[in-house]
């Protein structure tokens, strides 16, 4: 049984804590060619750049198999993080549906900062082939 079936079973995923630093920050708006300046000027996480490092994450728990398709992102900001933050990320896999040979599987999460408030919640969604 793979990990995303067993996944699918549970009810949290815990993705654990991550330390955001200016460093990170840097090393994720290289990465995507991004040369603005305000997040520098106003110490803040790209928003996206906390869905990226929730995929990442999401991508070394779940055991994709080859030919996995990322076909859908969502994501909702509900408040700034700043530089320096510790963020906890908790994600839930949904129950797989089936359309023919197609099997959608949607992961949502959500991250809390230190205090314990929401900052972001987003859904994710991968296409796996099966037999049918």
């Amino acid at each position: 049984r793979s990990t995303l079936e067993a996944a699918s079973r549970e009810t949290d995923i815990d993705l654990g804590v991550w330390h955001i630093t200016e460093d990170k920050v840097r090393q994720y708006l290289d990465a995507v060619a991004d040369g603005s300046q305000a997040y520098y000027q106003h110490s803040l996480v790209p928003p996206l750049a906390l869905a990226a490092y929730t995929l990442g994450s999401l991508l070394g728990k779940l055991d994709l198999p080859p030919g996995a398709i990322h076909s859908l992102q969502e994501t909702e900001t509900l408040q700034p993080v700043a530089f320096g933050e510790e963020i906890r990320a908790t994600a839930r896999v949904e129950r797989p549906r089936r359309r023919g040979d197609l099997e959608f599987t949607t992961v949502s999460y959500h991250l809390d900062n230190s205090k314990g408030q929401r900052v972001q919640t987003g859904k994710t969604t991968v296409l796996v082939t099966r037999a049918a």
